[in-house]
């Protein structure tokens, strides 16, 4: 991790302005023909009626299936979701974690000395400014109507209000991010009781990115007149001031310096305190990040999930250990957020270059989760490409080295991987499914007995994976939706308007 980071920061220097300028472009955007608008019109019925038929499911199924429980707590997650996004690009989700680590710390300087004039959560600063750029990620090309003007809210801050709102706890509190580069004076009149959270994490951004310029090393020049009169005009002019005063002998700068601050943020990440349905919330947000690269793979986590917690049962394992599968399923994929999106989706066959990248993920995701996880959880999600036989990747383990449960995902993960329809294949029949999976049984690689299970439970276990997927659906669409429709919003005026008259985004 240290060495990531000195290549990071050994990285070409950059003006203010330029930075300022690469955070709001991010992309090239290009605008929809008509052929997609009218493509686009249609995917927005069809997400709508999903949406409004999305309705909590829990209490009925309970009574009939059992409910997985995740392992993680929000902290676990958060920490989680940093590493997938650095690993897919780290220049957006490093400005931001260095971004969160300043907003924390002068949030607690300010909070010690009775300085904090307005109400600020603390779990929710930490959320809202360690994944405010998470709509960097998301590739728009497709949604967007027209460029960013000076006068609108950058579609990267617009999405990824829709993002966090719709997908996490932050709920309202996520509107703080279309007040970006909006002045303070200005927006004191549109009456967002979020104000403070814009002018304190973004003051806390353009502190970063101010600095960066020499490697964070901080002294008296570092933040000069003209740079501290733009701060004071764009937000509350206080918390430049008070930045400063924290600052006093480098004792917030020096942990960016020193790249000590990651760590410091997971320490902030651990203080995370949601009840379990918020808790489960921030986890299915955390899938779903990996729709920005790949559609396919949610669905596979979805259904891998779900044919684990069903297998599971059928073999009797108790509610904790089921719980460990499911967790393990839901992680066992993540290292492909780093692969080429031409090879998860891709069409044609592999070459052998593009399969040792495919088969990268399995180490990719262990080095994301690992040590953030039970390392029994770690185990089994990154084992679910071992066989019996000792043929599989990455580390060629064989039946001694594998346990019930890391047996029973391999078997979910393959029953998903043929029945689950790809890009480059339909989704196989009952019939099909079985004999590639006997034939797999027969050369050793899975637990005959798990095989047989799956095999005389076929039809139930996809049934009640079916019943049970809702648990981790989401309401994506009405981001799509949103976006799609706000950006019709010229001004941020008219923005908020268009959210407190609709009342839908």
């Amino acid at each position: 991790m240290m060495e990531e980071f000195t290549k990071f920061d050994d990285a070409e220097k950059r003006t203010t302005d330029s930075l300022i300028e690469e955070i709001e472009s991010l992309e090239d955007f290009f605008g929809p023909s008509e052929e997609d608008l009218e493509s686009l019109e249609d995917e927005i019925v069809s997400l709508e009626n999903e949406v409004e038929s999305l309705e909590p499911i829990e209490s009925e199924l309970g009574k009939i299936l059992y409910i997985p429980k995740s392992c993680l707590d929000a902290g676990q997650i958060i920490k989680i979701l940093r590493r997938m996004l650095r690993d897919m690009n780290p220049k957006y989700i490093d400005i931001a974690e260095r971004t969160a680590y300043c907003s924390v710390k002068l949030f607690d300087y300010l909070k010690l000395h009775g300085k904090l004039e307005v109400k600020i959560d603390r779990n929710k600063l930490i959320l809202l400014s360690v994944l405010f750029s998470i709509g960097c990620y998301k590739d728009m090309s497709s949604l967007v109507m027209e460029e960013d003007s000076a006068s609108k809210v950058p579609n990267m801050f617009l999405y990824s209000y829709l993002y966090l709102k719709n997908l996490t706890p932050l709920k309202d509190v996520a509107e703080a991010l279309l007040l970006y580069n909006y002045n303070y004076g200005d927006a004191l009149s549109l009456n967002s009781p979020y104000i403070e959270y814009a002018s304190l994490i973004f003051t806390c951004m353009r502190i970063c990115i101010q600095i960066r310029k020499t490697k964070y090393v901080f002294d008296e020049n570092s933040l000069d007149n003209d740079f501290i009169a733009k701060c004071k005009k764009a937000y509350n002019p206080m918390y430049v001031d008070q930045f400063i005063e924290a600052n006093q002998g480098n004792a917030i700068t020096s942990k960016l310096e020193s790249n000590r601050y990651y760590f410091l943020l997971d320490d902030y990440c651990d203080s995370l305190t949601f009840n379990y349905d918020e808790t489960f919330m921030l986890l299915k947000m955390m899938i779903y990040t990996i729709d920005f690269v790949s559609t396919s793979t949610v669905t596979h986590i979805l259904s891998t999930s779900f044919h684990s917690t069903e297998i599971c049962q059928i073999e009797h394992l108790s509610d904790e250990e089921t719980d460990e599968v499911f967790t393990a399923a839901v992680l066992h994929d993540i290292g492909k957020m780093a692969i080429d999106v031409k090879i998860l989706e891709g069409a044609g066959k592999l070459t052998d270059e593009e399969m040792n990248q495919m088969r990268s993920h399995v180490e990719r995701g262990e080095k994301i989760f690992r040590g953030i996880t039970t390392d029994k959880i770690a185990d089994i999600a990154s084992r679910h490409h071992e066989t019996l036989n000792g043929t599989g990747y990455p580390k060629g383990l064989a039946a001694d080295d594998l346990t019930f449960q890391d047996r029973i995902l391999t078997i979910a993960d393959i029953l998903s991987a043929l029945t689950d329809p790809r890009t480059y294949k339909p989704s196989f029949p009952k019939e099909k499914t079985l004999s590639i999976m006997q034939s797999m049984v027969d050369e050793k690689k899975l637990d005959p007995k798990i095989f047989e299970d799956v095999k005389n439970s076929y039809d139930q276990i996809v049934a009640h994976t079916e019943t049970r997927r809702p648990m981790l659906t989401t309401n994506l669409g009405q981001v799509i939706i949103g976006f799609i429709s706000l950006q019709e919003c010229k001004s941020v005026p008219a923005l908020f308007r268009a959210i407190r008259q609709g009342n839908r985004f």
